[in-house]
């Protein structure tokens, strides 16, 4: 054998799995295998021609597992999933006043006399969680972060996007729940700063505006210049509920939709979250305007917001993306269940069992995550020169068995705390056999909520009975 038929020595080698690479034909290789190098992927083809030319430092047996790209989260609080299983009686508007409020109030308030550990706890424990979920990108968004939280993301190991929240109408009357904006732009342009330093440049930073009700029209023509003449995006709460839609419509005639554009805001660097309550006259608008959506449908359901129009976003053409949303209103940060509600909850609206199909929303959960967030060149699919966010799922189990057609059964069976075995993100094993590598998982549990239980009760907040009996985890060994 020649020098120039000696396989290539590349970081990682993943073989004989089930590649679904979610490109534009949406092919899948029964027996496939991906090469890794440089935090890049250098070949994806059939096992057999990938090894003859490709062998690895790391080998990676994918028998019996699917081999797909890294889930794509477009919607998250961090924050709060410190409230994870706190209510379940309550609309959103009142869900805000009584149980998240209190504690942005206190995170706002800390952030202000140089207190930090809120949010770098809560970042830290939902990187854990996301990444062994499956998640290997998530929009974070939060209301007053300093730049330190970037630590957090590269300690994990995970790709973020770091957004902001600004509002300057406190709709809800709760004192110090606002960041002035003479410290919030500023925090926004050191954030900015420090996302463009990160590792990898795996932290990129957005405009977070709240939502129409709780931001001005100067507020929003303001983040609109900033966010062009920083180059970067913007996210915002879209049409989430009636209470919006009918108080925007109160006051200037229109849809939150409508007014957004005619004000000038919305564009292809525009991620709107939930966009329930659509027109047909706005799904045109978010498709003309190239505004992406970022669906989330167990949040959605779980406070009676109502059902988004997904399959007619879809069919119009919109770039239509998954989250989660905090785990104070969905609980989890498990993206199969929030594909296969997804996939439910449309067909059932639309009383067609046709529509929504697991592909799609399969892609609305990987490369249409990447193009919500204007990241599709580097992720969410597996082709040669894209960055290498890759995770593997196990076939192998009773419930995911037997494979009939692979898409379904990842949307419809597959769990991500059960069947999610091995995170890749930029090229680097951050989860290997449902172990995190880069972080003491338990270590982080403990200590975020040793943190937070024992800020909650010094600030008069409700301390759940569990932990107060309980303890955590530490506590016990």
């Amino acid at each position: 054998m020649t020098d120039a038929q000696k396989p290539v020595e590349v970081d990682i080698l993943i073989r004989n799995g089930v590649v679904l690479t979610l490109d534009a034909k949406r092919t899948v290789l029964y027996d496939g295998a991906v090469a890794v190098a440089g935090g890049r992927i250098v070949a994806v083809g059939p096992t057999a021609d990938v090894a003859s030319r490709y062998r690895g430092k790391k080998i990676l047996d994918a028998r019996h597992k699917a081999v797909m790209p890294g889930l794509v989260d477009t919607h998250h609080h961090f924050l709060q999933n410190f409230l994870k299983g706190s209510r379940d009686d309550l609309a959103l508007a009142d869900w805000i006043d009584q149980v998240s409020a209190p504690r942005i109030v206190l995170a706002v308030q800390d952030y202000l006399r140089g207190e930090y550990g809120l949010e770098y706890h809560a970042t830290r424990l939902g990187c854990v969680e996301a990444l062994k979920s499956g998640i290997t990108c998530i929009l974070n968004m939060e209301w007053a972060t300093h730049p330190r939280v970037v630590d957090a993301y590269e300690e994990a190991g995970i790709r973020a996007v770091h957004t902001l929240t600004l509002t300057d109408y406190d709709q809800w009357k709760r004192p110090g729940m606002i960041l002035p904006m003479d410290k919030a732009f500023p925090l926004a342009e050191q954030l900015i700063a420090r996302c463009r330093a990160s590792q990898g440049g795996r932290v990129t930073f957005r405009y977070g505006l709240a939502c129409p009700n709780s931001c001005t029209t100067d507020l929003f023509r303001e983040a609109r210049a900033l966010a062009t003449h920083h180059r970067v995006g913007i996210h915002v709460h879209i049409a989430e509920t009636r209470f919006e839609w009918d108080n925007i419509h109160n006051l200037y005639g229109k849809t939150p939709v409508r007014y957004l554009y005619d004000i000038g805001l919305l564009g292809p660097d525009v991620l709107g979250a939930h966009c329930i309550w659509l027109s047909d006259e706005d799904i045109q608008i978010l498709k003309e305007t190239g505004t992406s959506v970022a669906h989330n449908p167990e949040c959605n359901m779980k406070v009676a917001d109502g059902i988004a129009r997904i399959a007619d976003m879809l069919a119009a053409g919109v770039v239509v993306s998954l989250g989660t949303d905090s785990c104070a209103v969905n609980d989890n940060m498990d993206m199969f269940e929030a594909m296969r509600i997804a996939a439910f909850l449309q067909k059932v609206a639309r009383m067609d069992p046709a529509v929504v199909p697991a592909d799609e929303v399969l892609a609305m959960a990987t490369i249409g995550g990447a193009r919500a967030l204007n990241l599709e060149h580097e992720i969410g699919s597996l082709e040669v020169g894209k960055k290498a966010d890759i995770i593997l799922v196990d076939l192998s189990q009773p419930h995911m068995r037997p494979i009939n057609n692979i898409a379904n059964n990842l949307v419809y069976a597959a769990s991500a705390a059960r069947d999610v075995e091995t995170v890749i993100v930029d090229g680097a094993l951050v989860v290997e056999n449902h172990r995190l590598l880069t972080l003491d998982e338990e270590a982080v549990v403990n200590q975020a909520e040793e943190y937070a239980f024992a800020r909650f009760e010094q600030a008069g907040l409700t301390v759940p009975p569990y932990h107060r009996v309980q303890g955590s985890l530490s506590k016990q060994h």
